[in-house]
């Protein structure tokens, strides 16, 4: 098996030179699972590191080298740098030899030679490197593109920089319970049972310590992985027993899966997406959740159906965004270029307008986002209104980051309510 160091490399050249999902490969590497918890924490904490400073790290890198490293020797340097600035309790020998040993394995000698001279370099100089990051400009000091660091700022003013630092923070994992099964309180117990630690905060059950046990759990069904954020949404639709709720995007499938627990699996719940790869997993979801009343189908939600007209008491348009509420856990977004979103904005608008046409009157239309871009979020709401005269806006909320963990957590929700148009009036 490989070492942590190395088993780190090779999926750090996978992401940044084949552009694999970080996720992915977490989740799918052979290399390292079948060594200790500890090598296995390690190696997952050096790839996530690694690839939320790869902006910091590069510019370090170029304050020691005269030219841009090869793609391979930039991968062992962000596995090399990342735990000597990013990641406590590492003594640096460690850092260093172990780093050196992987790069021998995946560079000739003069490379592996280069890549243990700026990491000596890097040891010797922290205060000049901590200085010099932060008198940088944003990009670099937070590891994010330009266009990114430029939305927060213009958007976000004076909190912009507590949400670029809590862009570095993991949230605490969420789940949600399947009250089809079991409740919160023997849920917990299963978990305690099981060495997981779990709170509570705001209702919602939160895992503390034991993230890999508690994954591992939801293969029995007793609950799956759903965020608070997201669980707000689906509250919104206040789904009950018996009512028909369709959702216009529903990939991965988390709040289709909740308003049918809502719904105490009574009812009609249609979940609808345009990737007719991803819709089998929440079939598979649902049959281990025992939820039974979800129908999945193909649709381009862009395109309203006309047999779905004035036919649901709710929807949900969960609708693709920039994504950069979710950072946090989704490093590769940080450095998307986002200087050009016109026709995100355009599908966003166009799915929430086909969508909001099955909502029949005195019903509920929940419009969300995963990302903080108030263009995506309260303008479209207010362009949403302008056109549909017929809808009111009941609620809205934004989550920025979490005020008691202090973690990164964007999303956006708003809640329309169908009344009478005032052309019928």
């Amino acid at each position: 098996m490989d070492s942590p160091r190395l088993a780190a490399a090779k999926t750090l050249i996978k992401v940044v030179r084949d552009n694999a999902y970080s996720n992915i490969e977490l989740s799918n590497s052979q290399a390292i699972n079948g060594e200790n918890k500890a090598d296995r924490s390690l190696y997952a904490a050096i790839v996530r590191t690694a690839l939320e400073r790869r902006n910091t790290i590069d510019y370090i890198v170029s304050m020691f080298a005269r030219r841009e490293p090869d793609i391979i020797v930039k991968c062992l340097l962000y596995t090399g740098i990342s735990q000597l600035l990013y990641m406590d309790r590492i003594p640096d020998s460690a850092c260093c030899d172990e780093t050196v040993k992987a790069a021998k394995l995946l560079a000739d000698s003069k490379r592996a030679g280069f890549v243990n001279g700026v990491l000596r370099n890097v040891c010797r100089e922290r205060a000049k490197i901590e200085k010099a990051v932060f008198s940088a400009d944003d990009s670099v000091k937070y590891s994010m593109d330009k266009s990114i660091c430029s939305l927060i700022r213009n958007q976000y003013g004076q909190i912009a920089e507590e949400i670029f630092q809590a862009s570095f923070k993991r949230q605490d994992l969420c789940v949600r319970v399947n009250t089809l099964k079991n409740d919160m309180a023997s849920l917990a117990g299963v978990f305690e049972e099981n060495g997981v630690i779990c709170g509570v905060r705001e209702g919602l059950l939160y895992v503390i310590e034991g993230r890999d046990k508690a994954v591992a759990l939801a293969e029995t069904g007793l609950f799956y992985i759903q965020g608070a954020p997201s669980q707000y949404a689906v509250s919104l639709l206040n789904a009950k027993p018996g009512m028909t709720i369709v959702d216009a995007c529903t990939c991965p499938g988390g709040k289709i899966l909740g308003a049918a627990l809502d719904m105490q699996n009574r009812g009609r719940a249609a979940a609808f997406d345009i990737h007719a790869n991803k819709l089998p997993l929440i079939i598979k979801t649902a049959e281990k959740l025992g939820v039974t009343v979800i129908e999945t189908a193909v649709r381009d939600s862009r395109i309203p159906a006309p047999e779905l007209k004035d036919a649901a008491d709710a929807v949900i348009c969960d609708v693709p965004c920039s994504s950069l509420g979710v950072i946090a856990s989704k490093p590769e977004i940080r450095y998307k270029d986002i200087s050009d979103l016109k026709a995100l904005y355009k599908t966003q608008e166009e799915i929430l307008d086909a969508s909001s046409s099955y909502v029949k009157r005195g019903g509920t239309l929940v419009y969300s986002t995963c990302t903080i871009n108030k263009a995506e979020n309260e303008a479209q709401v207010k362009l949403f209104l302008e056109k549909h005269k017929d809808f009111i806006l009941d609620k809205e909320k934004a989550f920025i980051t979490d005020t008691e963990s202090g973690c990164f957590e964007g999303f956006y929700a708003a809640c329309f309510v169908r009344g009478v148009s005032y052309e019928d009036a």
